[in-house]
């Protein structure tokens, strides 16, 4: 025990930035012990997020630490943080590191902290970071508070005052691919989604110029978040999702409250990426039917406000253009085996108002 607390007391020695950075090192091997977690979380909270509390109860530190972390320290921080994971070094190291800085529950402080970080990464193009914030998202979630906060942040930061797309984010899918499709997952579920607010809000132009970019460029950029995970012995990966669903839900419902051509090139690009996965005779990707359902939801409530105008969906040119490329989606997702569940979303899919093609792709799929 005497080494334990020598050891917190001569990091009590240093001054900030210097006990962060040396906290970063020490916590290697404390993390590989699996019997000393419980100082590594102490180490973190106490030395690098300067977090206190008057018991000293290292889960109280984790969500109610109260921080003496100054706008400069968390600067010094960033800078600290950026310069330990751009070192050489193991990814399982780096990713244990990462997820006990930053796990699912955080403290304002970390959470705010973690997505400047991130933001910095992103400028700096700094790979093995987000390569580690990538491995993160998956473990937390990608549509968890966190994750889409992070996100959001994201958007913010380089998107909302850009007419075009940053250099540094049409370049992220190169510097840190599954990052890049993990981040897709999240931001795809902050618009054209009606669960958020009950409205279809459309992305800003700048983003979806840069996602489909990204997925015009590289087909395969969707099916990034099936990589095995690399992490420490013993960690169990969580299942990954990935933004073909999301994405989809966009340029079926975009016709709904947007003319852009930019969801057509989405659209071709994410049906390029369906005939991919099939193209070597099996589906190596899938889309939940669960996810899809969710469009027909939205495209019922959009039926149900035609009733109401007295206006005949089939009468209805966005209602015919949504339908088309919904059709077409469901065709090629059904001859690539992707579908999860698609007996269900057969189902579901007859209760929308009549449309040619879709009737086509229903009846096809019914005799097999």
């Amino acid at each position: 025990m005497a080494s334990v607390g020598d050891g917190k007391i001569s990091l009590r020695k240093l001054e900030y930035p210097m006990c962060a950075v040396e906290a970063l090192s020490r916590l290697e091997g404390l993390i590989a012990s699996r019997n000393k977690q419980n100082l590594a979380m102490q180490i973190i909270s106490e030395f690098i997020f300067l977090e206190r509390t008057k018991d000293g109860d290292v889960r109280k530190m984790q969500t109610l630490g109260i921080s003496q972390m100054n706008i400069y320290q968390e600067f010094q921080l960033i800078l600290a943080l950026i310069e330990y994971f751009s070192r050489p070094g193991r990814d399982a190291t780096r990713n244990a590191i990462f997820l006990s800085l930053f796990g699912s529950h955080l403290t304002p402080q970390r959470s705010r902290l973690l997505s400047r970080l991130i933001s910095t990464a992103v400028s700096g193009s700094v790979a093995p970071l987000l390569s580690s914030a990538g491995t993160w998202m998956q473990q937390v979630g990608c549509k968890t508070p966190p994750s889409l906060e992070v996100a959001q942040n994201i958007v913010s930061d380089f998107i909302s005052f850009s007419r075009k797309t940053p250099e540094q984010l049409r370049h992220l899918p190169m510097v840190g691919p599954h990052f890049a499709a993990n981040f897709m997952v999240a931001v795809a579920d902050l618009y054209l989604n009606e669960k958020r607010g009950g409205v279809l809000i459309p992305p800003p132009d700048a983003l979806l110029d840069a996602i489909t970019e990204w997925t015009t460029e590289n087909p395969l950029l969707c099916q990034a978040p099936q990589q095995p995970l690399v992490l420490p012995a013993g960690a169990i990966a969580m299942p990954f999702a990935t933004p073909l669903a999301g994405l989809l839900r966009w340029v079926v419902l975009a016709p709904l409250v947007s003319n852009r051509q930019a969801y057509s090139n989405l659209h071709l690009s994410l049906l390029h990426t369906l005939l991919k996965t099939a193209s070597n005779g099996e589906s190596t990707i899938s889309v939940h039917s669960q996810d899809l359902m969710q469009i027909v939801t939205s495209l019922q409530k959009y039926c149900a406000r035609l009733a109401e105008a007295k206006v005949a969906p089939e009468e209805d040119a966005a209602y015919l253009k949504s339908m088309e490329r919904f059709a077409q989606a469901v065709q090629i997702a059904l001859a690539s085996n992707c579908i999860t569940n698609h007996i269900q979303l057969l189902c579901v899919l007859e209760t929308l108002p009549p449309h040619a093609l879709m009737k086509i792709v229903l009846a096809a799929h019914k005799k097999l």
